[in-house]
């Protein structure tokens, strides 16, 4: 049975546990100095003709509640069973990896009517205390929240975070936080990042389904 009980009652499986939360938050700490080393890289100048027929506006408020609450509630939802757990933590962490390597292989410039995005919970938890200009493609917001919608069973949960990643993306490009490229190719890799997670975490981890050996 997929239950909290089967998995704590192998001690196999919580071996396994423990070091999946270990990968994912190594994973998550590796990709956090990745982020402030990548601010001192120099990147490729992008012209964007939609940026550039518009002022930017402030929605920082906005993006980091639409974005924060969605996740992480998610996220918390995701708790209720090992394999919706084993799941999430894939998702993280891979996601972690694919946008590292994104970002490193595609160095932009950051827009030059940019307003730097203010959400204080990234800046202090991720961030190393700066906002970050040069974490552009692809757009971690708009992917983050439809991986988080993704992996979610619930067809109401996962529709009403659908329309929170519609609203930050098409917010993030108001600020001109970032290019239209990085949001535009947020779902493809979102997709991704949710078809390896859900393959690898019913190869590797498919006891958690399945009961404990």
């Amino acid at each position: 049975m997929n239950t909290w009980s089967h998995l704590f009652n192998s001690r196999r499986w919580i071996l396994k546990f423990v070091l999946l939360w270990t990968i994912c938050i190594v994973g998550l700490k590796l990709f956090s100095a990745f982020l402030i080393w990548n601010e001192s890289r120099p990147g490729y100048i992008f012209h964007d003709v939609i940026l550039e027929s518009f002022s930017a506006i402030d929605l920082s408020f906005a993006i980091a509640l639409l974005t924060n609450i969605p996740i992480f509630g998610g996220i918390l939802l995701m708790f209720r069973n090992p394999s919706d757990t084993v799941l999430m933590l894939c998702a993280v962490t891979f996601m972690c990896a694919v946008r590292s390597a994104t970002l490193f292989l595609v160095p932009l410039e950051p827009p030059s009517t940019l307003i730097p995005l203010d959400d204080s919970f990234l800046i202090h938890a991720f961030y190393g205390g700066t906002s970050l200009k040069r974490d552009l493609f692809f757009s971690g917001h708009t992917a983050n929240l439809i991986l988080a919608g993704l992996i979610q069973n619930n067809k109401k949960i996962r529709n009403l975070i659908y329309v929170c990643a519609l609203a930050v993306g098409l917010m993030v490009i108001l600020q001109h936080v970032h290019y239209v490229i990085d949001v535009l190719a947020a779902p493809f890799f979102a997709v991704l990042v949710h078809r390896i997670s859900r393959f690898f975490s019913a190869k590797y981890f498919e006891g958690f389904s399945e009961g404990v050996a």
